[in-house]
């Protein structure tokens, strides 16, 4: 079933699946390299709940988290590691009851 776009602030993510729900696709997100494991994660929650609005998902059910290092950045001479965060995800329809 087609849905119409949602807004990316109203995807709510899942961790354990809700009552009801009908999956229409699947979604992926991998943020850039950040400063912080934290603001990895963040870019990366915003960009998965992008995807998942532009097919009419107001939800996604979390499946997977992971953790890639690609190198670091030296700066006055101290290297800085650089990690990326990857998601993916099932993008869910819930029916308003």
């Amino acid at each position: 079933t087609q849905h119409p776009a949602t807004s990316p602030e109203s995807v709510v993510i899942y961790i354990e699946p809700p009552v009801n729900y009908e999956v229409i696709g699947i979604v992926t997100a991998s943020s850039d390299s950040g400063w912080t494991d934290q603001g990895s994660l963040e870019y990366a929650l915003k960009e998965i709940k992008k995807q998942a609005a532009k097919i009419g998902a107001n939800g996604i059910l979390l499946e997977n988290v992971s953790q890639s290092t690609s190198g670091g950045v030296y700066y006055y001479g101290v290297y800085f590691p650089s990690s990326s965060q990857n998601l993916t995800g099932k993008a869910i329809y819930i029916p308003e009851e």
